[in-house]
């Protein structure tokens, strides 16, 4: 049985999307004063975005 194709058109604009989440992020980190407590909650914030997008790089590289 042959695998199924993935389908990746749709990526180039879910990866502009997440970018602009982490550079929102990024400006609320640049802009406010942010505790320790804070910078570590945008981590934790950013970390899942970066994740995506190179997992969509991956499959549209191979």
């Amino acid at each position: 049985m042959s695998a199924l194709p993935t389908t990746t058109a749709c990526y180039q604009l879910r990866i502009t999307e997440l970018q602009l989440q982490i550079q929102s992020l990024l400006e609320q980190m640049r802009v406010g004063c942010c505790t320790p407590l804070e910078v570590e909650r945008i981590g934790c914030q950013i970390q899942p975005l970066y994740a995506a997008i190179w997992a969509m790089h991956a499959e549209t590289d191979a």
